[in-house]
């Protein structure tokens, strides 16, 4: 790879922020009869070859809402979620022309890979012998921190996160109720060399759950990589496959200890 890294890849942090990581494979469908209509008719018989393949490891199953739309409706949308037991971690998914690899708190990078190249090959394997041609590899992250932004200034953790704004001094001005952001969603994306592809930062405010009332106000910050064709390695090769899975990593594992580097690395490790 030869990337030099500032933060050695195997950092422990033992209140890790993390809230979810996932890999995501997109491969080509076919164009339906109908507009915007896109197809993988494979998907019915390959779904069970590939249930058959993990089920050793992920025998739980789940019917998510997709799956109840007809053919193509719904392309690169996940219909069904594979897991060790009930409600575990990690957990992988199927839907036409997509699948993914799931961890929440249990994230460790040498089980995610592991669980991510396993992932390839089961996908591979269960649409043979048809090739599957890569549409998109992507990479994210979503981290998250408590912060009442309610009613506290949301610019002062954006401080801990190493990223500083300054709004012009007429801002909010005095027809305001609350001098603070009420809401706030920040968005950064950057051409990359290797991989060639997209690099995407995202800070926004949220709370933990969907009960507006009891819920806890959250500052969340999302880290994610992208290639698309034909800037992706073939699903077959998988050298290439992990390659691209390594320099993906190695970016955001960078921008992740460099966003909290200093009093959130030093929460984080406590």
């Amino acid at each position: 790879m030869g990337r030099k890294l500032h933060f050695p890849t195997d950092i422990k942090l033992k209140n890790n922020p993390i809230v979810e990581a996932w890999l995501e494979l997109r491969w080509n469908l076919q164009t339906g009869d109908a507009p915007n209509i896109l197809l993988d008719p494979l998907y019915p018989f390959a779904l069970g070859v590939f249930y058959n393949s993990v089920k050793d490891q992920f025998k739980e199953t789940e019917v998510l809402p997709a799956s109840s739309m007809p053919d193509g409706f719904l392309p690169y949308l996940v219909q069904r979620r594979f897991r060790a037991e009930k409600d575990g971690w990690p957990l992988l998914q199927l839907g036409p022309g997509i699948a993914t690899v799931n961890f929440a708190k249990s994230y460790s990078w040498t089980e995610f890979k592991e669980k991510a190249l396993y992932l390839r090959e089961k996908v591979i394997n269960a649409y043979q012998p048809n090739k599957l041609g890569t549409n998109a590899l992507i990479l994210h992250y979503r981290n998250s921190h408590l912060f009442e932004y309610s009613v506290n200034n949301t610019f002062e953790f954006l401080e801990n996160l190493n990223t500083h704004i300054h709004l012009p001094s007429n801002i909010p001005g005095s027809a305001i109720s609350s001098e603070f952001p009420s809401q706030s969603k920040i968005l950064f994306q950057f051409n990359l060399n290797e991989p060639k592809g997209i690099g995407q930062i995202q800070i926004g405010s949220g709370i933990t759950g969907n009960n507006l009332d009891k819920n806890d106000e959250i500052i969340i910050w999302e880290l994610e990589v992208g290639s698309v064709t034909p800037d992706v390695p073939d699903l077959a090769d998988q050298s290439g496959f992990s390659t691209w899975l390594e320099n993906a990593h190695s970016i955001l594992h960078e921008w992740f200890f460099s966003m909290i580097d200093g009093k959130l690395y030093k929460e984080f490790s406590e």
